[in-house]
């Protein structure tokens, strides 16, 4: 039997995506986001030297496994210039051949939209074998110009639009991501028929949440009326994917995935389990001064506002500093053994006693210990809503379609 730090040494990496704040300025200020305005109104960037010192120690290192994304966000990527990205890429691509590593690396970056013109669009077209795009657009103007304005709180919609077109009109493919707001759940045929115009461009598509709304309260009522507005939501959603077939629908990853966890065999499919999506080393989010944070945790101090003294330093969940640290260190350091060590714990008693375990994707850990002081709480609003709700809901429809074969 190896030693108890041998054995987390085991659960470490390998590293498949390294996400980048090439910036935290952002040109919008939508009310959900997670990072502070301080952030989002500083202009610094990563200099392109850091970029590649970061990767001269990943080439180098044991924890790449044979592909690796690397993903800027976090702020508005397209503040800075095409030509920040492409000595970026270059720089990256170049060192692999130097270091003759056999590994592959693509690039993406996920956008507000507002700010793409056919400069960017020659980019990726450029660059198409390596690099991909992400729009972030909320559906139709009356959904998405809730929550998504500029500075002066100008609505943003028609610029996000304007940029998906001129992608499309390039032949371009893309992703998009929405944010859902609780208003947003009571018009899910609206919703989803925005992107239909766009079907054929949209790679993947993927929804999140925004529930801040309850975030601070654990009403028992409120998360019911909750779950229930999500709850039709993803059912009028099916159903009207059942109607109007692939032709009029994006590929929804939300579904995609959980189909997946039901239908494919253990070892075919991506490791969506709480445990895999928090696997340390298998993210590593560097912010522009090089501070690294792994697991599912994000970037920067911002995102853990209240728990920033969780481990005593100040630094939320940072593990270290990839220009001051050695990835050895970081993977090493007591710090992040503990975390470690307390999702685990968190998972062990979601394990223990949630029926619904095996069909959640993870991510609470520090949700329970915000709400309830503890990371062996076993049940919080968010899981009733985004996994239970979901798994029903999912569920029900099948079970259905089912009946009536």
């Amino acid at each position: 039997m190896g030693s108890e730090s041998e054995t987390a040494q085991l659960l470490l990496g390998p590293v498949e995506m390294v996400v980048l704040q090439g910036t935290g300025f952002c040109n919008l200020n939508c009310d959900y986001c997670y990072l502070s305005e301080d952030s989002r109104q500083n202009k610094s960037k990563m200099p392109i030297g850091t970029t590649i010192a970061i990767f001269e120690k990943l080439l180098h290192s044991h924890y790449l496994g044979d592909e690796v994304r690397v993903s800027w966000h976090s702020g508005e990527p397209l503040v800075l210039k095409p030509e920040y990205y492409r000595a970026a890429m270059d720089g990256i691509l170049e060192l692999r051949e130097a270091q003759g590593k056999n590994v592959q690396i693509t690039f993406d970056i996920q956008t507000n939209g507002t700010l793409i013109n056919q400069e960017w669009c020659n980019l990726l077209k450029e660059y198409h074998e390596y690099l991909s795009i992400g729009i972030s657009c909320d559906g139709p103007e009356f959904l998405h110009d809730q929550h998504r304005k500029t500075w002066r709180g100008m609505p943003t919609h028609h610029r996000t639009q304007h940029g998906m077109q001129l992608l499309v009109d390039n032949g371009i493919p893309f992703d998009v991501t929405a944010v859902i707001s609780p208003e947003g759940l009571h018009y899910p045929i609206e919703f989803i028929e925005f992107f239909s115009p766009f079907v054929e461009y949209v790679r993947e598509f993927h929804f999140n949440l925004h529930d801040e709304f309850f975030i601070d309260r654990d009403v028992e009522e409120k998360v019911q009326e909750y779950t229930e507005s999500y709850a039709f939501f993803l059912r009028s959603l099916l159903d009207y994917c059942d109607e109007k077939g692939d032709c009029k629908i994006p590929r929804i990853r939300n579904f995609s995935t959980f189909y997946n966890r039901l239908f494919v065999d253990s070892d075919k499919r991506p490791g969506y389990d709480a445990r895999s999506m928090c696997r340390p080393f298998k993210t590593l989010s560097i912010e522009i001064n090089g501070d690294v944070t792994t697991f599912y945790a994000g970037l920067t101090v911002d995102e853990c506002k209240d728990l920033k003294n969780l481990y005593g330093d100040g630094c939320g969940m940072v593990i270290g500093n990839i220009l001051t640290d050695s990835l050895e260190e970081i993977a090493s350091s007591a710090k992040l053994g503990r975390i470690q060590k307390d999702f685990e714990y968190s998972h062990r008693a979601c394990e223990s006693q949630c029926d619904y375990f095996e069909l959640c994707s993870g991510g609470y850990n520090l949700i329970k210990y915000r709400r309830y002081g503890r990371f062996d709480a076993v049940e919080t609003p968010e899981c009733k809503v985004h996994v239970k709700a979901f798994a029903d809901t999912l569920m029900d429809h099948m079970n259905e379609h089912l009946s009536q074969s």
